[in-house]
């Protein structure tokens, strides 16, 4: 029995029909896929991007000699070697027991997916910010910002009337056009002034379609509504109770029919934690409703001007020195809120 680096056409060619055997799709987006081998026959595989694995297959026929272990075990030592030391798996839920009995611990599970984590789990995560819990009727907003807009600055600010404390978590995804620790400082500058909010950040636990694989979900709707629901019961199961927040506030969303189902999905997940969904309507300008797209499309069109009307001074001051620095011409337009 032997691991390789599968890196030729003709392997991947094999791996592609063997995960497609388990009914698995093959997923081209990794940074190394390995095969176990047993003379020329493939019995293995698996695979890792950044932080989560994926496409891990046992042939049924060596399912009970560890092979499943064997292929674990070289991939975390493959990630802790690139600087991944908290990892996550997605599976079946049929397929649980299998990754529990080798110390992964189980996050969340629906009834299509299954999230698991290897290492430091969400409650030491959580801990870290055991300075911040403040006791209450608290509230909870989940934000991109990408960039902070004044339809964010207005939505926080609203929310922030209708609790003892408002917990503003800023997703870090790395797929946003701008990085993490500016909309993080930005949301930060920006609602400074109101004394009941905390800005704190979602770190590896807001579940987006960065870190959702679907290899093992045929149909696009069930992955994206997948992800979606893990995602909404890690922050009801874990973050809610953890902040003691009892309501959550969304802007309502006009154009983005992703945002638009993720807040109807959060009307029939969220009463079942005892969490109430709160939809503020969007600000508007003489224009229509202020949006980060609108921004972002403006930066594009170098319309920097027109960009005043829709973002505090703290993020127009921002792009103002990016523009200095002749940094907005390399700006991905593309992104969400």
């Amino acid at each position: 029995m032997r691991i390789i680096d599968l890196l030729t056409e003709n392997q991947i060619e094999k791996a592609r029909k063997f995960l497609n055997g388990f009914g698995l799709s093959f997923e081209d987006t990794y940074d190394e896929i390995i095969g176990v081998y047993v003379g020329e026959k493939l019995i293995g595989t698996g695979a890792y991007h950044k932080n989560v694995l994926k496409m891990v297959a046992v042939d049924k026929d060596y399912q009970n000699q560890d092979v499943l272990g064997l292929i674990l075990t070289e991939l975390i030592d493959r990630c802790y070697r690139a600087g991944y030391e908290h990892l996550f798996l997605f599976t079946l839920p049929s397929n649980i027991e299998s990754f529990t009995a080798l110390n992964f611990k189980l996050l969340i599970t629906t009834s299509k997916a299954a999230l698991l984590e290897y290492g430091n789990d969400i409650n030491t995560f959580l801990n870290r910010y055991k300075d911040y819990v403040h006791e209450g009727e608290n509230g909870g907003v989940v934000v991109n910002c990408n960039p902070f807009t004044k339809g964010h600055r207005y939505l926080i600010e609203r929310a922030s009337k209708e609790v003892d404390w408002l917990y503003v978590f800023v997703v870090r995804e790395d797929r946003s056009t701008f990085s993490f620790e500016d909309r993080y400082k930005l949301v930060k500058k920006g609602v400074e002034d109101l004394k009941n909010v905390v800005v704190l950040n979602t770190g590896p636990y807001a579940v987006s379609s960065v870190t959702f694989p679907s290899y093992f979900l045929h149909d696009k709707k069930d992955t994206m509504i997948s992800q979606i629901e893990v995602d909404l019961k890690i922050f009801c199961k874990y973050f809610a109770p953890f902040f003691y927040i009892r309501k959550r506030f969304v802007g309502t969303e006009p154009y983005c029919n992703i945002t638009n189902t993720y807040n109807e999905m959060m009307k029939k997940i969220l009463p079942s934690y005892g969490i109430e969904l709160v939809e503020i309507e969007r600000l508007k300008n003489g224009e229509g409703f202020v949006s980060a797209s609108k921004v972002r499309k403006f930066l594009a069109e170098n319309r920097i001007e027109e960009i005043k009307n829709l973002v505090p001074d703290v993020t127009y001051n921002y792009l103002l020195d990016l523009k200095e620095k002749e940094k907005l011409c390399s700006i991905n337009i593309k992104g969400r809120h």
